[in-house]
């Protein structure tokens, strides 16, 4: 893959972490994470142990070239933010995204933690809890499957927010994932725009790109 056509954003030449089955095997992955540090880790199922022993024996180190092109899957994750992981549905051939949860370093946690409210610019916390509509929290890898984008966000009674896109039909039920506030704003920017609003109010829109309305509250 030229570097004129390289589809992620990450330095084609950086590291990543990887199972070394995969690279016998890259039907056998199971996740990925996008550490916040915008370094990819790249398993089978595994995950890291406190025996660097079996660290050394699970997992080696490729350049991210390599790894796109052993899992070319890879490069529908071009748009995933920082420290978020996607697990990968094999059957559908698509990822199911969701936030990274704290690390076993505390001291660590603290200061990206620290780092990620110093610089959100929004209403609210980046770091709080958003219920978005299932197909939010997939990506594809099928070029002809919809594009995703939020229909409606309501803030509701209690303060909290759910975000449902256009593929859920007005009026019936459907299943939610959970993503931290600033992931769902960097997957979908335009949300940012109604993030001032009360609780109990609802914003709706026609089509993506479409003005905001609000319809209730």
């Amino acid at each position: 893959m030229s570097s004129e056509n390289w589809p992620l954003r990450q330095d084609p030449e950086s590291p990543v972490i990887i199972s070394r089955s995969l690279v016998e095997d890259p039907s056998n992955l199971a996740f990925v994470v996008l550490d916040d540090d915008g370094d990819w880790f790249i398993s089978d199922g595994n995950e890291f142990s406190e025996d660097m022993d079996l660290n050394r024996d699970a997992f080696g180190a490729l350049p991210l070239r390599d790894a796109v092109e052993l899992i070319p899957a890879l490069t529908a994750l071009a748009g995933l933010p920082t420290g978020m992981a996607a697990d990968w549905d094999s059957e559908r051939r698509a990822w199911l995204l969701s936030s990274v949860a704290d690390s076993d370093d505390d001291e660590e946690d603290l200061l990206v933690r620290a780092a990620r409210l110093a610089a959100w610019t929004h209403p609210g916390s980046p770091l709080e809890e958003v219920q978005v509509s299932t197909e939010l929290a997939e990506i594809s890898t099928d070029p002809a499957a919809p594009a995703r984008a939020v229909r409606q966000v309501v803030r509701e009674a209690d303060g909290s927010w759910l975000l449902v896109g256009f593929q859920v039909p007005e009026n019936e039920d459907f299943e939610v994932e959970a993503l931290e506030m600033e992931h769902a704003v960097t997957l979908y920017p335009d949300v940012a725009l109604v993030l001032s609003a009360a609780p109990g109010q609802v914003y709706d829109r026609p089509s993506a790109g479409a003005p905001w309305e609000l319809v209730e509250g």
